[in-house]
């Protein structure tokens, strides 16, 4: 019994723990001035550094947001940013989505 009342509390605080550093990378509102940038190489999973210089999405590149995401196996954008990094420093021409991680 004495287990469980060091279990409980220690589960729930990893749970919690866990939610709200996944809930704390998402998009603004509207794009940083700060560029997001790539912080590994190709050929390897690629991550933003900051998923919260992103800003929404705008409705006229959802399609193409949602094509470039499905294309890499990452479901669909929930993030744009018109000026991101690639892992070496230069620009991605055209902007960049940020793929929800399905």
């Amino acid at each position: 019994m004495n287990r469980a009342f060091f279990l409980i509390p220690l589960t729930c605080l990893l749970i919690m723990s866990s939610g709200c550093s996944y809930l704390s990378g998402t998009p603004g509102e509207k794009p940083s001035s700060t560029s997001p940038k790539i912080v590994t190489a190709s050929g390897q999973k690629q991550f933003w550094n900051d998923p919260g210089l992103f800003g929404a999405v705008p409705k006229s590149q959802q399609q193409a947001g949602d094509s470039v995401c499905a294309r890499d196996g990452n479901g669909k954008a929930i993030g744009y940013h018109p000026h991101p990094k690639k892992y070496d420093g230069t620009y991605f021409p055209g902007g960049g989505y940020l793929c929800n991680m399905i």
